[in-house]
């Protein structure tokens, strides 16, 4: 793509800031880049966290009872029934956990999540998007099911470790599929 990673990232640095500065899903760290030049360090947020109402929590209570009795009703399977409501249970108990402060490091040879390692030949492209006020890098997987990796970051050092993804993966405008907008909308 035409695109230099660092023009995108300097056309929204203003925006960023200006959107959410006291925003508490991106932590700052007081790491820099070390000394090796292409390498940097921070602590953010796993995902946007959410709050849910009590309402939140009925409108999937219903739509798990819908679904039990389709499946009851018209499927007429006890072992789909009971796993909608492992899924319907699965999904509120992880919608009320916290994310967790994952510690993030980006340099030549890829990117490591808490203990999790990534080379930069397993992505085929990485975008840049925005939720709210907060701004992630989406990497796409070479492996056709591998899910994409999320990494957020906070806007202080964005400008540096977009310039250093870009340099080993080329960068895409990424569009959200129907399962990221469903997410979206639902909040989750």
């Amino acid at each position: 793509m035409d695109d230099k990673p660092q023009d995108f990232w300097q056309d929204n640095q203003t925006a960023l800031a200006a959107d959410n500065p006291n925003d508490s899903s991106v932590q700052h760290d007081t790491s820099t880049l070390s000394s090796d030049e292409h390498s940097i360090s921070w602590e953010a947020s796993e995902y946007v966290h959410h709050e849910k109402d009590s309402l939140w929590f009925i409108g999937v209570a219903v739509g798990g009872l819908l679904l039990v009795a389709a499946s009851l009703f018209l499927i007429k399977s006890i072992t789909f029934t009971v796993l909608i409501v492992v899924m319907v249970v699965a999904v509120m108990v992880l919608a009320t956990r916290p994310p967790r402060t994952l510690r993030y490091q980006l340099g030549p040879h890829g990117l490591q999540i808490d203990e999790r390692k990534y080379d930069f030949h397993d992505f085929r492209a990485f975008g840049v998007q925005q939720e709210g006020g907060i701004y992630s890098i989406l990497l796409i997987p070479v492996r056709r099911f591998m899910p994409g990796v999320s990494v957020y970051f906070p806007p202080d050092q964005g400008e540096n470790i977009v310039d250093i993804i870009g340099s080993f993966v080329p960068m895409e405008k990424i569009t959200p599929d129907f399962i990221d907008t469903l997410t979206r909308k639902l909040r989750f």
